[in-house]
């Protein structure tokens, strides 16, 4: 009778060593998913960033970013403007310590206009 005790003691100790590891894992691809967020975008040829609320993130300049600059070029070809953006994008951690904490990597374009506020994140206003 005690050694079925301890085998079931093991199992059960065992099973839950295991779940917690699947929720380390839905945690991270949960941290990664997309999310649909909305903000204000402005980039160069290199670089862009988004501004969400009172966070700043870097972009992930991949094909969707390419899509979203040409989007945005075509609406207003100011390389100072600003717009207002949505977006499904996963935020990430920065791998690179010399930039943005955290950056987005867009999934889906949703929707680009002109900012209507004159509140931007220009680097250079223009009168």
């Amino acid at each position: 009778m005690r050694k079925f005790l301890l085998v079931m003691s093991l199992v059960i100790l065992g099973s839950c060593k295991s779940d917690s590891k699947t929720t380390d894992a839905e945690e991270n691809i949960l941290k990664t998913e997309s999310n649909t967020i909305s903000g204000e975008f402005i980039y160069t040829d290199s670089v862009a960033v988004f501004n969400k609320e009172d966070e700043i993130y870097g972009v992930i300049m991949n094909e969707k970013a390419s899509q979203l600059i040409a989007q945005a070029r075509d609406i207003n070809p100011d390389p100072f403007a600003s717009f207002d953006v949505t977006l499904k994008a996963a935020i990430k951690d920065n791998p690179e310590k010399e930039a943005w904490p955290q950056v987005i990597d867009i999934q889906t374009i949703i929707r680009v206009k002109p900012l209507s506020n004159d509140d931007s994140l220009r680097l250079n206003k223009q009168e």
